[in-house]
């Protein structure tokens, strides 16, 4: 994603502050895609997503829903890829890419091609070790996320945007409330990270 534009939501906090907006990232990142794209493929686009990261880091997938174990499955907008580490217990077992156990999975299965290849957006969602290990690669660079969304994380979140927390929209800053307002008005906003010089 290009540059913070006028939409775009600048968030300035401090380094260590910055790994506990990694739950954001469970409420979808939205990229914009215009043909179908294999998993492997979309996700080596993204900051800090190398091969290596994928194949060790990244055991459990979900399209729409779906456990899935091919990382070669296409994906095309309105779909949503969901990521995440091992999982614990017998679920992460069931549910792990290649697991002995994933034949108990319920079978339902995943269409071969994506069912809408027009232009729109892919949903991707970061659950556990894979979120805070790419947070502050992700949200440095920018992401776009629905308003709503982001807002009711802010509201519940409240007591983490406190000072030295800083907003600013459009190169002019803002408080908590005002950040708040503004995002209401918008379907769609860009966050972006930047890194406040340590205390």
């Amino acid at each position: 994603m290009g540059p913070c534009a006028n939409s775009c939501l600048t968030i300035s906090l401090l380094r260590k502050t910055a790994n506990g907006m990694a739950s954001l990232l469970q409420h979808g990142i939205l990229y914009a895609v215009d043909q179908p794209v294999d998993i492997h493929s979309f996700l080596l686009t993204l900051p800090g997503f190398s091969a290596e990261y994928i194949e060790n880091t990244v055991q459990t997938i979900f399209i729409n829903g779906t456990a899935a174990d091919s990382l070669e499955h296409p994906l095309g907008c309105g779909e949503t890829l969901a990521l995440s580490a091992a999982m614990p217990g017998l679920a992460g077992a069931i549910f792990r890419r290649h697991g002995r156990h994933s034949s108990l999975r319920s079978q339902t299965a995943l269409k071969e091609q994506p069912g809408n290849n027009g232009i729109g957006y892919i949903t991707l969602k970061l659950f556990n070790s894979v979120a805070t290990d790419r947070v502050f690669d992700l949200m440095t660079q920018g992401i776009l996320i629905h308003s709503q969304a982001y807002y009711d994380y802010a509201v519940r979140q409240e007591i983490f945007f406190q000072p030295p927390v800083e907003f600013s929209m459009a190169g002019r800053p803002l408080s908590y409330a005002e950040m708040l307002l503004a995002v209401r008005q918008m379907p769609l906003v860009k966050i972006q990270l930047r890194l406040l010089p340590a205390l």
